[in-house]
């Protein structure tokens, strides 16, 4: 078998084009007092046996900073919806008719931790959501490359690799916004090294967003109960 193909001459370990291009995307966003998107989400979990399959899942998100998320999700795993209007979250799963809310920090920062402690609560962009994405996607960086340029749905994308201790980040960030249009992640300290990606549309910056977006009233028939217990399905 032929030895794989050389792409070119090494580049940096960190190179500063990379990082750049990454401080860009996450300018953008910081700079947004809101911003609206929608995501094709895949994953892999471990079933019966062991090995990983892959789910497939589609989310929105609407954020308006410093303190205020709204996002859903359906497909493959349970259907949820999730509210957070800087002073409580609440969340909602229509497959078992659970809602339940509870007091929240007054920064998304915050309640991304306090979401994750309480309820194994996550979100397929957490680090978008931050006050300093840039911070957040390079930390304990040991690695940053530009990989190149491809084309994705048309649009031209700078294709940039991050890697750091247990994690391998590829990033395609839109040519002409800087926004993010696919994020794949490889978990390489797990045994199974399982993958995860985002595929990003319909980014609206600076919006307006009216305040009922980030309220999730008790729907008809829901059960209310403890916030961790309307949370569980999440997983």
């Amino acid at each position: 078998m032929p030895p794989p193909p050389q792409l070119g001459a090494p580049t940096l370990e960190k190179d500063p084009k990379a990082l750049a291009l990454v401080k860009k995307m996450s300018d953008r966003l910081v700079q947004a007092k809101t911003f609206t998107m929608k995501a094709r989400v895949s994953l892999e979990l471990p079933v019966a046996g062991g090995a990983l399959a892959t789910f497939f899942n589609d989310a929105t998100a609407t954020v308006a900073r410093p303190d205020k998320l709204a996002a859903a999700r359906t497909g493959d795993l349970p259907e949820f919806r999730f509210a957070y209007d800087g002073k409580s979250m609440t969340i909602s799963t229509p497959g078992n008719g659970r809602w339940g809310t509870t007091a929240a920090p007054p920064t998304l920062d915050a309640m991304i931790l306090v979401a994750g402690e309480q309820a194994g609560l996550s979100f397929p962009f957490d680090e978008l959501l931050v006050a300093d994405p840039y911070a957040a996607i390079t930390r304990d960086l040991t690695q940053a490359t530009l990989v190149g340029q491809s084309t994705m749905g048309g649009k031209k994308t700078d294709h940039v690799l991050l890697a750091s201790p247990g994690m391998e980040l590829q990033l395609w960030l839109d040519a002409a916004t800087g926004l993010p249009a696919r994020v794949a992640v490889v978990y390489s300290d797990q045994g199974h090294r399982p993958h995860f990606s985002v595929e990003y549309s319909d980014w609206r910056l600076d919006h307006r967003v009216r305040a009922s977006t980030f309220e999730l009233p008790l729907p008809k028939g829901a059960t209310q109960g403890e916030f961790r217990t309307a949370a569980a399905a999440f997983r």
